[in-house]
């Protein structure tokens, strides 16, 4: 009975409180604050729009005539003008939150909580810490930025995104993967200063390998020669000399040392190439073959040749004479 006769004393000790809150309330208290609210988020914005205009400024288009520093510091603003938009948004916002609130009631024992609480969950925040100090070192030891390709275990892709808590990859098939850095144990960059296009070419085991090497070389003098193509390599395409003996061709390595990302537009064209120059040389690109054997009785096609099938063998349980 003393249960049921303290919950309804609650409540109307609760509505009682909120209540004289209410009637403490009036126009010339509240029409200040909403005024320094508005004032404040309209700030807010304003620092925001700021720092995304700083940010353009630094994504702006490099004078540089080196296309590989160029290409390197264009990168590094992307990723250092990406990270201070996240950085900016959270702490502008929230120094702005904390603050309209504080027009309205007083933040200080509600700080307090929050900072106990923040202490109770950082004890289950270790992933978090870890992933946002692998992140920063990412970013200042500058392993690998906005526009690059990266393969980090089985995914690889092109980095869109780059944040102290998470990287953002998108593969050739259009999946974006988010992975958080601290799982970056091992990345490898496809695309750091300069890239390089390899090529194995398989010849059969009749051509004269010499030839052949002569025949490649001349190919990567035309690509050099080419203007389009030209642009795109860092030096002439080398041919290696014989890579491997497989078991149907003979395997020649070229390489081709390009800009970053360039390296698959080169590969192709290459090849696209060495087929052409290959048909028109009479030089035999090897495939595997398949050839069934059904033996001579077998064979369907012996009479259209002309050939009768082989005679069969006697019968030795046959009786003599017969």
């Amino acid at each position: 009975m003393v249960t049921q006769a303290s919950a309804p004393a609650r409540s109307a000790t609760a509505a009682s409180t909120l209540a004289g809150w209410l009637d403490g309330l009036s126009w010339d208290v509240v029409a200040p604050a909403l005024l320094s609210s508005a004032i404040v988020v309209v700030l807010a914005i304003v620092g925001y729009r700021l720092v995304k205009l700083l940010t353009r400024r630094l994504e702006r288009e490099i004078q540089e005539p080196d296309p590989l520093v160029k290409r390197l510091r264009e990168q590094r603003a992307r990723t250092l003008a990406s990270l201070l938009n996240n950085v900016a948004l959270v702490v502008i916002f929230t120094l702005a939150a904390l603050t309209v609130l504080g027009t309205f009631i007083d933040i200080g024992p509600l700080l307090a909580g929050v900072g106990v609480f923040g202490l109770a969950v950082s004890f289950g925040a270790q992933s978090l810490v870890k992933d946002v100090i692998s992140g920063t070192f990412i970013l200042i030891e500058g392993q690998f930025g906005i526009g690059d390709v990266i393969r980090v275990g089985d995914t690889a892709g092109l980095v869109e995104k780059v944040t102290l808590r998470t990287t953002t990859l998108r593969d050739l098939e259009g999946i974006v993967h988010i992975l958080p850095n601290g799982e970056i144990t091992k990345v490898s960059n496809l695309t750091k200063t300069w890239s390089r296009a390899v090529l194995d070419v398989g010849v059969a085991y009749k051509e004269d390998v010499d030839r052949v090497i002569d025949v490649l070389r001349d190919i990567g003098d035309e690509l050099r020669a080419d203007p389009a193509w030209d642009a795109l390599l860092i030096d002439a395409p080398e041919v290696l000399g014989v890579q491997n003996f497989a078991d149907s061709a003979v395997v020649i390595r070229v390489i081709a040392k390009t800009l970053p990302l360039k390296q698959w537009d080169v590969a192709r064209e290459f090849r696209r190439r060495i087929k052409k120059r290959f048909d028109a040389e009479g030089i035999e690109i090897p495939f595997p073959h398949i050839t069934f054997y059904w033996g001579e009785s077998q064979n369907p096609l012996a009479h259209a040749h002309g050939r009768a099938p082989a005679a069969a063998a006697p019968d030795p349980n046959a009786p003599r004479g017969a």
